[in-house]
């Protein structure tokens, strides 16, 4: 591979999440994000790494050129309207800095007050011909809330049609009166208006995203990750994305300076008949973030192993192309074709953090016939930050260059509505998920005689739903396992969405568990029919809800969906042993202690 210039692999790496909006919108590519790379690696030139970290918002603007400023200010979030228009900015009152935009282009604060059950917002307003609007990013801050906008003709009998929005990020883009009750974001929409002017009554609102604010974050934005990229092949991760008896993903990176093209080569593991190695090629991406100053873009690799044999040890080398493989990087063992027993570890709310290692080795130790690991969601603090998956890999990378990863989003991995790309550009899931959702956000894996269905709490539950229905009425698996990140069942019921939507379907199907996190609790329910509790677990749920990281201990009320629950904060880390008629889950502690268990017998 050819090397590039900083701001060449900037523009080559850089991912935008995009989707369709209920509202036709430009095709034109998105100028946000060609300004920031420029701007970073002019901020760079010459800076340490502390100088970075302390600029301030004066020497970011002194840095931009006129035409940067320019694209800063009209084209980062746009639509056109066919009449005079007054378009209304809400802005955080607790935002510190005033985008500088706002002023520059015309906007005068007035003064009213928009307020939801959370955040309060100044107005400010300026009047606008009937052509294209362009405004302008919400700061080079990190703040949350971002502003949301409202659009009213300057007539007061006017018949206003909004179109062409811009960027294709905001997914799909509502439109709605701006009135008492309408919802400002699309990754929140249970904040509605609680107050308002009279002055904005039949003025349009338009939502947006809260993790937009991330788009163009340099103030205390520039990182370093712990673990750089070389030339030698490293994070390795094991991932299925078909069939586990016959495949086998296999995902890696090296620096993006490396020349050499790499490939896997496989074979049977103690099979001495045949010592000759086969080989599977792979695809190669950059990944770009760039506030990683000493790591801005990596090569990621990712090849997937096929025709392989139903419960055989396989050992692999990654190595460069056309060379002779030595020393070996892993090994790892496809699925049974019958239904021999096999251990599943699942941990949820890893959130990169280091104190979660020994837990799992403990674990693992207890359990070296572990099949594979399943997090329920928040694998990491920030989805959209390499470093944190760099850390994470690092983290597990003993485990996960042998036992495959079987993830399922959190609100972490997806923050602020700004989607799971780099999660899913990570690890090669699944494409068998609902209709109209990229591959890998939710996904069914069949291993053994055992259905696992992993679903994503971050997109809309309801269009899940369907596909959800018709995994579970056409398997014929003897176990059926959900695993998601927000719990129906804690000590407070938060999601209706999912006990109706999900649950309904887990009693209708049978379900025999639904794995959670979230809240950084251990809670198992008793089985559950329709939130009611049964007596047999065949006649039930069996809700449970984990966390891999130390949490504060507290006191709680124990609800009567609960037959277990443990405030202490211990992290656990459980294994489930599924042998034929038979499902036993253990509990344990990073000391190897049992914290609780169950079986369950069919």
């Amino acid at each position: 591979m050819s090397l590039f210039s900083r701001k060449t692999l900037l523009r080559l790496g850089t991912v935008l999440t995009m989707a369709l909006l209920a509202v036709p919108v430009q095709s034109a590519p998105f100028p946000i994000e060609s300004v920031l790379d420029d701007l970073v690696a002019s901020l760079c030139e010459g800076r340490s790494y502390d100088e970075l970290a302390s600029l301030d918002n004066a020497a970011i603007l002194s840095t931009l050129t006129a035409e940067q400023r320019e694209i800063l200010s009209t084209a980062y979030w746009g639509f056109d309207v066919d009449i005079p228009v007054t378009v209304s900015v809400m802005r955080d009152i607790q935002q510190k800095i005033v985008p500088f935009w706002l002023t520059e282009s015309g906007f005068e604060k007035t003064g009213g007050i928009v307020k939801n059950e959370v955040y309060t917002y100044e107005v400010w307003q300026k009047k606008m011909p009937a052509g294209h609007i362009g405004l302008g990013i919400n700061g080079f801050d990190r703040h949350r809330p971002h502003y949301f906008v409202g659009v009213g003709s300057q007539q007061a009998k006017g018949n206003l049609t909004i179109s062409n929005v811009t960027p294709v990020l905001h997914k799909q883009q509502k439109i709605h009166p701006f009135a008492l009750g309408s919802s400002m974001y699309l990754d929140w929409s249970e904040l509605v208006v609680t107050e308002m002017p009279e002055s904005l009554e039949g003025h349009r609102l338009l939502t947006t995203i809260r993790g937009r604010a991330r788009e163009a974050h340099l103030l205390n934005a520039f990182r370093k990750t712990a673990y750089p990229s070389s030339e030698t092949p490293d994070m390795t991760v094991l991932t299925w994305s078909d069939n586990p008896q016959s495949t086998q993903t296999i995902q890696w990176r090296t620096s993006s300076s490396c020349k050499s093209p790499y490939q896997i080569y496989y074979r049977k593991k103690d099979d001495h008949s045949a010592p000759a190695w086969d080989a599977a090629e792979a695809a190669g991406v950059t990944l770009t973030d760039r506030n990683i100053i000493n790591n801005t873009n990596v090569l990621w690799y990712t090849s997937t192993l096929t025709d392989l044999s139903a419960g055989t040890c396989y050992e692999y080398i990654i190595a460069p192309t056309k060379e002779t493989p030595d020393t070996v990087t892993g090994e790892f063992r496809t699925a049974p074709a019958d239904n021999t027993p096999f251990t599943f570890l699942w941990m949820s709310d890893t959130h990169k953090k280091t104190a979660s290692i020994p837990l799992l080795q403990k674990v693992l130790e207890l359990h070296p016939e572990t099949a594979f690991l399943t997090i329920s969601g928040d694998l990491v603090d920030t989805g959209q930050h390499r470093d944190d998956w760099d850390q994470l890999f690092s983290n597990y990378r003993d485990f996960l260059k042998n036992k495959p990863l079987v993830p399922s989003v959190g609100n972490h991995d997806a923050i602020d509505g700004l989607g799971s790309d780099l999660y899913r550009s990570l690890m090669l899931l699944p494409d068998n998920g609902p209709a109209g959702f990229e591959r890998g956000q939710s996904y069914s894996l069949r291993y053994s005689n055992l259905l696992l269905v992993s679903l994503d709490v971050t997109a809309d539950i309801a269009e899940q739903s369907t596909w959800l229905e018709n995994i579970l009425r056409t398997t014929d698996a003897q176990w059926k396992v959900a695993v998601f990140h927000f719990p129906p069942y804690a000590q407070e019921n938060e999601y209706p969405d999912i006990e109706a939507e999900w649950c309904t379907l887990f009693d209708r199907y049978h379900v025999d568990l639904a794995l959670s996190g979230h809240v950084h609790d251990y809670i198992r329910s008793w089985p559950l029919h329709n939130g009611i509790r049964m007596k047999t677990a065949p006649e039930g749920t069996i809700y449970c809800i984990s966390v891999a990281v130390p949490s504060h201990a507290r006191l709680g009320i124990k609800p009567d969906s609960a037959e277990v629950m443990d405030l202490s904060g211990i992290p656990t880390c459980p294994a489930f042993i599924v042998d034929g008629n038979q499902l036993t889950m253990h509990a344990y502690a990073a000391d190897g202690s049992i914290r609780d268990s169950f079986t369950i017998n069919k």
